[in-house]
């Protein structure tokens, strides 16, 4: 047996996480509380991203194998523990297609099907189709599955030097959703490993077709793909807005798009180009370099939080009725005055991509939600690049483009194929 129980011991159970990424653990409280309980890949974000005493008073159960906490768990608890609600650690689907009749049948979310073919040996490629998007939360339980055997078989993709990411979702995109949301982060996966040099997403505009001869809705392709690759579906077009090197100090988790909306206004200067027609297409194009060599790579989360920053500083903020309490609110988080801010936001000069009547919008208590117009924005990349050795903080450069679809799409084509 490999089970580990950690209690009081973070040292421990850290080292565990790192030596058994493709694990399990079960975070629990010492009295047993089976409600609070969850099942966890060792992956999960999650997991990554707690703070404080990490083994007191929610111990850690861990062990390489899926069936040995299930055990632990029955003897121990005599009941059974939820899987988390972001990594869905349970249980690990093994078959290729799924037809929801028994969830229906049982009064839960509406059928659904989908398709995971396994892949090709030495593949780069995971492709999967659906009869819907994968939801963000209050998904039917066969998008959970499907969630999972997407996410199980990208985690074994595993970049060279000059590959990175490349995810397209292809379907028509719901209203007011984003690309990287559905090609991405509503896959509740941080893309870490395959990621971890780069990751692009597009809107694809046709996919291949199935190898059962079903209709599907939907499709997901993920693939090692070049660096130096475009976008597969996409024209680049004329060139909207672009900076250089900016520094955006040290990340802050949900600041990102604050600090990065931030740091690119206030470096705004020159004649700005002519704004992008309404409802037409765009691509954000960004580079970020670490403080370090050891620094970790983009993840889908970041990938988000900089798209979005990066595309709210080119726009306006246009309701003045709240942009003082706006400005008052972000000065908390931002190393800048509330004058300064408000001034910033308002500012339509630089607006190539639009104005939004609450770039950002008021919540409860003092908190505060970015809200760019990116419904266009149908194709990005965040890639990594070398640290400089004197530079303390992040850095990033990057430009926006108009885009126009190829006439003639051809298929993705993998790195790994080119071997």
């Amino acid at each position: 047996m490999s089970m580990h129980v950690f209690r009081g011991n973070d040292a421990g159970y850290v080292s565990w996480l790192e030596a058994h990424p493709a694990g399990f653990v079960i975070n629990i409280h010492k009295s047993y509380n089976l409600g609070s309980a969850r099942f966890h890949d060792a992956s999960c974000y999650t997991l990554h991203n707690q703070r404080g005493t990490l083994t007191d008073p929610y111990i850690k159960v861990c062990a390489d194998q899926l069936v040995e906490l299930e055990a632990w768990e029955i003897t121990a608890l005599r009941g059974a523990i939820q899987p988390c609600g972001s990594c869905q650690a349970r249980p690990r689907a093994t078959h290729t297609r799924v037809i929801g009749a028994a969830s229906a049948a049982a009064g839960a979310a509406p059928a659904g099907r989908y398709l995971v073919p396994p892949p090709e040996p030495h593949s780069s490629v995971v492709e999967a189709w659906a009869d819907d998007y994968i939801r963000f939360e209050n998904e039917p339980e066969w998008q959970k599955t499907l969630r999972r055997e997407i996410t199980s078989l990208c985690a074994n993709l595993n970049p060279s030097a000059d590959e990175v990411l490349h995810a397209t979702f292809y379907g028509e995109k719901p209203a007011r959703m984003d690309i990287e949301n559905l090609a991405l982060c509503n896959l509740h996966y941080s893309f870490k490993q395959p990621g971890r040099n780069g990751i692009r997403f597009e809107h694809g505009l046709e996919t291949a077709p199935p190898p059962d001869g079903e209709a599907y809705q939907v499709s997901y392709r993920y693939e090692l793909a070049f660096r130096s690759n475009g976008f597969t579906d996409w024209e680049l077009g004329r060139t909207v807005a672009s900076f250089g090197w900016t520094d955006l100090g040290e990340f802050r988790r949900n600041k990102v798009p604050a600090q990065v909306w931030l740091a690119l206004a206030r470096r705004r200067a020159g004649n700005p180009q002519p704004p992008l027609a309404a409802r037409t297409s765009f691509a954000v194009k960004v580079k970020i370099r670490p403080p370090h060599q050891n620094s970790p790579g983009p993840t889908a989360e970041l990938l988000k939080g900089v798209v979005d920053g990066v595309v709210c500083a080119f726009q306006a903020h246009t309701d003045t009725s709240t942009s003082a309490e706006v400005a008052v609110r972000l000065a908390k988080v931002l190393p800048a005055e509330p004058a300064e801010i408000e001034r910033l936001l308002l500012e339509r000069r630089w607006a190539v991509l639009g104005a939004v009547p609450r770039l950002v919008i008021l919540l409860k208590g003092d908190a505060v939600q970015w809200n760019p117009g990116d419904d266009w924005c149908d194709a990005g990349e965040l890639l990594a690049a070398l640290p400089e050795p004197l530079d303390p903080g992040w850095a990033i450069s990057g430009q926006i483009f108009e885009l126009s679809r190829r006439k003639s799409a051809m298929p993705p084509i993998s790195s790994m194929h080119l071997r």
